[in-house]
């Protein structure tokens, strides 16, 4: 049950994707000969201006149909493998959001200040953001606000820890 409706949300996101311009569909499910390693969907993107310029090519996308939070830990482990394949960004689709509290920055939440403070962009989307797109222009929308509000709350934990 839950591979299928990890499946399903697979398909949803790379429909919702493929609808941004620049971004053209490579593959999915893709593991490394080891077994250790996968990714669960890998865009090639053009840069269109209209599109997702400012976030890298190819593009990584991890989708996560739990229905609780993801762990800190499986955001700091996206973000490492991001940094791994040397990646700069990529997408965690999160349908619960991630564990933690955004306002003081505490677990799921720290792991994306501190992988942006480590040169990863990590940008969280869930089932709202998924049920509100009505077109490519949205998601490249609801990206670029989840960018800047990453780097705003970077900003805030740098400013705290100053104190």
């Amino acid at each position: 049950m839950a591979q299928l409706k990890g499946k399903r949300l697979e398909d949803l996101v790379r429909t919702i994707f493929e609808a941004v311009p620049g971004l053209k569909f490579e593959g999915s499910n893709l593991k490394n000969e080891y077994g250790t390693d996968e990714i669960d969907l890998l865009f090639w993107n053009d840069s269109a201006l209209d599109g997702v310029y400012f976030l890298d090519c190819p593009l990584i996308i991890e989708c996560k149909s739990s229905g609780k939070p993801v762990s800190g830990r499986d955001v700091r482990y996206f973000a490492t493998s991001l940094k791994d394949k040397g990646r700069r960004s990529g997408v965690l689709v999160a349908l619960n959001g991630i564990t933690g509290d955004e306002a003081s920055i505490s677990a799921g939440y720290f792991h994306l200040t501190a992988a942006l403070g480590d040169g990863v962009a990590v940008l969280m989307l869930t089932v709202d953001h998924l049920r509100s797109f009505k077109s490519g222009a949205d998601v490249v929308a609801a990206l670029r606000k989840a960018l800047t509000e990453l780097v705003k709350r970077q900003v805030r934990a740098s400013e705290s820890n100053k104190d």
